[in-house]
């Protein structure tokens, strides 16, 4: 093989090689902008997942309420750090979960439910107490994102809504 052989052999394959950089560079480039522009909508879904979780842990209290002849607090067995323990669980006259203490009580109602920190893909979830004085008094927990998505949980009733950010 001749030094110009070489030499041509040499200049196509940093040719190949820039071109297979310039293509990653390009998918990687695409990704970032798709994964970006339908972030809004992976928040959401994700976060609507966590409200049915939330729901289905309700309603399991409140089903291990009725079995155990409603009683005012329901044991559950959790998972700390690896073994299991068993946690009584407050409810009302109702048998879904509520705290009587209201400081902090959409605060502690989570932490009986998801047995986990308030936070969501690393962003705090805002819990806060709304209450209505009407003919009936309501009171319903929201938790909700920076961002605007948000679910509600009616302590009387243990309905859970997801609702969606307004624009």
């Amino acid at each position: 093989m001749t030094s110009q052989q070489v030499a041509e052999k040499s200049e196509r394959s940093l040719g190949e090689l820039l071109i297979a950089v310039v293509l990653v560079a390009l998918l990687m480039a695409s990704f970032i902008y798709y994964f970006f522009k339908h972030q809004g909508q992976l928040t959401r879904a994700g976060f609507e997942s966590v409200s049915h979780v939330f729901s289905a842990r309700i309603n399991g209290i409140h089903a291990q309420w009725f079995m155990d002849s409603q009683p005012s607090f329901v044991v559950i067995d959790v998972r700390l750090a690896s073994k299991m323990e068993k946690v009584m669980v407050p409810v009302n006259q109702a048998g879904w979960v509520d705290v009587q203490n209201p400081t902090l009580r959409c605060q502690n109602i989570w932490q009986y439910v998801m047995e986990s920190p308030l936070e969501y893909m690393k962003k705090s979830i805002g819990a806060v107490l709304v209450q209505s004085h009407g003919e009936k008094m309501v009171s319903y927990c929201q938790y909700s994102l920076p961002s605007g998505e948000y679910f509600t949980y009616q302590i009387d009733n243990g309905k859970v809504n997801f609702q969606q950010k307004i624009d």
